[in-house]
């Protein structure tokens, strides 16, 4: 009985096996569900990814062709450019890019389905929609690039600025744009100077900077830095440079100024940092070139740069003609923003203010041309910043000239024999110039269909002075009477704080001379019979960034977007 009762208890209903199957079907079920949902989703997932990044690679390549083309811009603009007088008149290059005709003439490669090896599944393609007209410089290029990659397609739209900036020539106490040289122990300069030839150091002179000389087959050069030169150390340099010579790098030597037992920082990158470096071989830094003045008679107008004295305006953006400008303690001249003078300028005195003159010829420096609140660089200086606050306020003068910047009373026989004789060739050379330069009789010769100056600055140039007198490259429009009434003699001028730019011969006879500021020109000629300092003023570095702007001599600048924008 026990035995078949286990028997019975053992042995399964028959409707169990069916719920069975019913539940395992019923999870099959489920989890096919699941699965394909899963699958699906993953599908759906992936596509949406591929897509997110086809999208992002479309960018990429937008992008990549608004870069391409603001760069094939400035190549294909630099050229004309350089060919056309380097003026703001030649910016008209960008006026017609709209126009099919003009496009395929000036770009025909402008980027169309084009490719990068990186992205092989996508292309870009991109159209110049406008260019702005109302200025002549700078011009804003509005371009619109589409980048498409698997089918999906990004488009972005630039605007791209063109325009000038304040050169890097300034970027140095003395630059010429010939054979640099430096004759005398007696000559002393803090801040970096440079040639676009070779330089040459004789009777062992002082550069508290860097040196750099550049390959030139113009001139035959090849960059080299001969002779010696010495320098100072820095804790030399500190307790003897005058108070406009630029700081130290650092400006204060690491130490616990806070006494919290962590070492202090001063760093100024622009500063003296005890060594005198030679660079030879150089690449050429390009001379900006005064050509037609037009575009900084419009950068007097925007700005309304003036000059004044005792309250009475002398300058409203353009003088017609020759002016002198004489400033005394009482009645300095005030300068604010650019201004243009057409003809000579002739200056003496004291100075305030910030801003440059531009002059359609020369520049005469007649006597001692002094600031009225000069910048002042402490040594050591615990507060560089701060230093440079209080600096950008002080006053500032620049000086361009389309023709020659001269120091000193050339009227006298000792300023025409010890300077005239470095103003003419084998000390000089011919030269191109701009076809505007006829206007003042620096166009002696043509090669290659091209203007060229022959060199001689002692000679006539075509021009006469206001007594109807010949007049020579190096003299101003003024009688040779009125200069020596108003003119110092050579051991008399002293000092002249101003930043300086010629086209052609910065020359003069000096003392014992301190120059605080820059000097920039193609020939130089400065004959001196004490000594001669020149302090870099380091304000003159920053060219318009975000401290300043003094409207010193334009170069072509790098192209930079305005704003990008996805359409």
């Amino acid at each position: 009985m026990y035995a078949g009762y286990f028997l019975r208890s053992c042995r399964r209903a028959p409707g169990n096996r069916g719920a069975a199957l019913i539940i395992l079907f019923l999870v099959m079920a489920v989890l096919s569900v699941l699965f394909t949902s899963f699958v699906s989703r993953s599908v759906y997932d992936r596509r949406a990814t591929q897509r997110v990044y086809d999208g992002m690679q479309a960018g990429y390549l937008a992008e990549a062709g608004i870069d391409q083309v603001k760069r094939d811009l400035y190549d294909l603009f630099e050229t004309y450019f350089m060919t056309n007088g380097r003026v703001a008149a030649a910016f008209s290059w960008f006026d017609d890019l709209t126009n099919a005709a003009a496009l395929a003439t000036k770009y025909p490669a402008i980027p169309t389905n084009a490719t990068l090896p990186n992205i092989p599944n996508g292309q870009f393609t991109v159209q110049i929609s406008s260019v702005d007209t109302s200025l002549s410089v700078p011009k804003d290029v509005t371009v619109l690039s589409t980048g498409t990659c698997n089918g999906i397609s990004r488009t972005y739209r630039a605007v791209l600025r063109y325009s000038m900036c304040p050169s890097r020539v300034f970027d140095y106490s003395y630059f010429v744009n010939n054979f640099g040289w430096f004759s005398g122990g007696g000559i002393t300069s803090n801040g970096d100077i440079r040639s676009n030839g070779n330089f040459d150091f004789g009777g062992n002179p002082k550069v508290n900077g860097d040196v750099f000389a550049s390959v030139n087959p113009a001139l035959g050069a090849a960059g080299t830095i001969t002779g010696n030169s010495k320098k100072d150390t820095i804790a030399y340099y500190r307790n003897h440079a005058p108070d406009q010579a630029r700081p130290t790098n650092p400006a204060a030597d690491p130490q616990d100024i806070d006494g919290d037992s962590l070492v202090e920082e001063f760093p100024y990158a622009d500063g003296y940092d005890g060594t005198s470096d030679r660079n030879p071989a150089q690449q050429l830094l390009d001379l900006p070139y005064l050509g037609d003045l037009q575009y900084y008679k419009n950068l007097a107008a925007s700005y309304s740069g003036r000059i004044s004295q005792a309250g009475a305006p002398l300058i409203t953006n353009v003088h017609n003609g020759n002016i002198v400008l004489i400033g005394t303690d009482a009645d300095p001249i005030e300068i604010n923003g650019p201004v243009v003078v057409t003809g000579d300028v002739l200056i003496k005195g004291k100075v305030k203010g910030q801003g440059t003159i531009y002059a359609g010829r020369n520049v005469h420096v007649i006597a001692d041309v002094t600031y009225v609140d000069p910048p002042v660089w402490p040594k050591p200086d615990t507060d560089p910043a701060g230093t440079d606050t209080r600096n950008n306020t002080k006053d500032f003068l620049g000086l361009a000239a389309k023709g020659n910047v001269i120091i000193g009373d050339y009227t006298r026989n000792d300023w025409k024999t010890n300077v005239g004789n470095y103003l003419k060739p084998p000390f000089t050379q011919a030269y191109e110039v701009d076809p505007t330069d006829n206007g003042i009789g620096y166009v002696t010769q043509y090669s290659g269909g091209k203007p060229y100056f022959n060199g001689n600055y002692t000679a006539n140039d075509g021009g006469t002075k206001a007594d109807g007198s010949s007049r020579k490259y190096y003299e101003s429009s003024y009688t040779d009477a009125y200069v020596q009434s108003i003119a110092v003699s050579a051991s008399s001028i002293r000092e002249v704080n101003a930043v300086v730019f010629t086209n052609h011969a910065f020359a003069g006879k000096v003392g014992a001379f301190t120059w605080n500021g820059s000097i920039v020109s193609r020939d130089e000629a400065l004959v001196y019979s004490g000594s001669i300092d020149i302090n870099y003023d380091v304000r003159t570095k920053d060219k318009g960034g975000t401290q300043h702007d003094f409207f010193l001599p334009r170069e072509l600048a790098p192209p930079h977007s305005q704003f990008v924008e996805r359409n």
